[in-house]
């Protein structure tokens, strides 16, 4: 089975069909994922800015750490349960999207970094290297370009 073929199939499923017709549904789930997608770039980039050291030095960093690596394990598994939905609501627009994948490996790339990140700031690093603070910024170039790749899959067409 390919693509085109997975798509067409999970569109025809009563699933997908009832998302489909309900005229609420695929608004609602679009507006949840990008409100969860925001808080998660925020979080991110106060994370990022904090490793830098510039920003919320109130508190040394191996505590802020675990929480915010817990928002964003929590504001990622929103964003995954919502973006399923969309998928299934609209496999055609995303499945064979080159956007799509692009933004897939991405968010794999800056949720692993974020974690070694997390790791290396809770043994104590309060004042990192800068590869961690190269790290940090590199994600957040990873967020913006999620971002950018998740808006354009609207706009790029599917092969």
């Amino acid at each position: 089975m390919n693509l085109h073929e997975f798509s067409d199939w999970l569109s025809n499923t009563p699933f997908s069909q009832a998302i489909q017709i309900t005229s609420w549904a695929i608004p609602s789930i679009q507006v949840v994922h990008i409100i969860c997608l925001a808080a998660l770039f925020a979080t991110a980039l106060m994370f990022s800015l904090r490793i830098a050291g510039r920003g919320l030095a109130n508190e040394a960093l191996h505590v802020q750490a675990p929480r915010f690596a817990r928002a964003i394990l929590v504001l990622t598994v929103f964003l995954l349960v919502s973006g399923t939905l969309l998928i299934t609501a609209e496999p055609g627009r995303t499945i064979t999207n080159p956007s799509f994948y692009a933004k897939m490996i991405m968010l794999a790339i800056a949720l692993a970094i974020t974690l070694w990140l997390t790791s290396v700031s809770r043994r104590q690093l309060e004042s990192p290297r800068g590869v961690h603070v190269a790290a940090a910024m590199f994600v957040m170039l990873l967020w913006v370009g999620i971002i950018f790749c998740g808006r354009f899959i609207a706009y790029v067409e599917s092969y």
